[in-house]
Parts: structure tokens; C-alpha cells; sequence
């Protein structure tokens, strides 16, 4: 196995709280999916969520600055945006690390709440008909999967995910708007910018 750190031991005292750990008995592989595959993450991390030693497990992942592996119903990529969030001596509070670990994983444990549930309760209308984020975070994990206000905004608006970067078109002045029509991906900007350089083409052949 190339990437398990042998940090669970096969023996422990029968205090230690990995000896609970519904992970307890089964291949650490399990574990350390690789990456890109959500259907084995995800799989993973439905067995973290009902572990009664979830919280000490993703304590000593973020102790040990554990990189790989899904560790504490957190993947590699919610642990980076909670570390990015704070400090590991913050972390080592638990009533911060029990709010971070069940903010970033909020929608996995809630399954039932949809993007639209999201969009309803965290916007609020801005001045000059422009739409504001009152969530607390700019971004979060929506069942897994790392998502923005700008995102769901253009998911919402166009039926599909976009491409690349998602940003305000330059009419937009608000830089807290998050409103779809005030918003583009990188393909659209692409087609924008094509479409102006066609229009300049040919007023150009017309000025000659």
C-alpha cells in the first residue's frame, strides 16, 4: 500500500479510541482510495460518519498533518480547507475542531437538503438587484464535493456545472454579487471575448 503511514497500530489499549473506531478489523486500503474515485471516497467516508471516534480520528489526522486518506469523514481536500482555516493549535480546542469537522461535512450528514434548499437559505437580495452570500463560508463541501456560491448560483441558472473559473462579468461593480446573470465561466468569457473580436472584424471591413 503506497500511501497508509502505519499510524493505527495493530495493537492498542482497550481505551484507545481507535480500538472503537468503526474502521476497527477492516483493510486500511479502504481508506486511501485513489485519487478521483468518489465512489470509493464516498464509500469510505459513509462509514466515518457513524464511527463514535470520528472526532478523535480527524483530530489526530490534523495532529500528525496526515496529507492522504480519508481520515475523520474528511477527504484530503476538507482537511486542506480546514487547516487553510485554522491553525492547528486552534484545532487542537475541541469544540473548534467539532465545529469545523461538521461544518465541512454539514451536507453529507444531511442529506436531504438540495442546492436549491442551499441557494434559498443563504442568499439575500443586495441593493440595486444584485444577490448576496449570508452563509458563513465562501465555500464548502455539498455531499463530498468542494463547491462556491458562484457555483451554485451558475449551476442553478444554467443546468449544468461550469467550466473552469466562475466570475462577475465586468458590468457587475458589486463584488460580494453572486447573482447568475452577473455571472460567467470560463467558457462563456471565451465566447465573449470571440464574439467581440468577430463584431471589431467586421466594423473594421466596413470602415475600409
Amino acid at each position: 500500500m503506497t500511501h497508509y503511514t502505519g499510524a493505527v497500530p495493530a495493537t492498542q489499549r482497550i481505551t484507545d479510541w481507535r480500538v472503537q473506531g468503526a474502521c476497527a478489523g477492516l483493510d486500511p486500503e479502504r481508506w486511501f482510495p485513489k485519487p478521483g474515485n468518489a465512489i470509493a471516497v464516498k464509500a469510505a467516508k459513509s462509514i466515518c460518519h457513524g464511527c463514535p471516534s470520528m472526532l478523535q480520528c480527524a483530530s489526530s489526522a490534523f495532529t500528525r498533518r496526515e496529507e492522504a486518506g480519508v481520515w475523520g469523514g474528511l477527504s484530503e481536500g476538507q482537511r486542506t480547507a480546514i487547516r487553510k482555516k485554522y491553525t492547528l493549535r486552534q484545532l487542537e480546542n475541541p469544540a473548534l475542531l467539532e465545529k469545523a469537522v461538521y461544518e465541512a461535512l454539514h451536507f453529507e450528514l444531511n442529506p436531504l437538503q438540495t442546492l436549491r434548499d442551499v441557494w434559498e437559505e443563504n442568499t439575500m437580495p443586495l441593493p440595486g438587484g444584485h444577490i448576496g452570500w449570508r452563509g458563513a463560508s465562501a465555500s464548502f463541501s455539498f455531499h463530498g464535493i468542494p463547491i462556491t456560491p458562484k457555483q451554485i448560483s451558475f449551476f442553478l441558472d444554467r443546468g449544468s456545472k461550469a467550466t473552469g473559473n466562475v466570475r462577475r462579468s465586468p458590468e457587475c461593480p458589486v463584488v460580494e454579487c453572486i447573482h447568475p446573470r452577473h455571472l460567467m465561466d470560463t467558457e462563456e468569457r471565451r465566447q465573449r471575448v470571440a464574439a467581440e473580436r468577430a463584431a471589431r472584424a467586421v466594423t473594421d471591413q466596413l470602415a475600409a
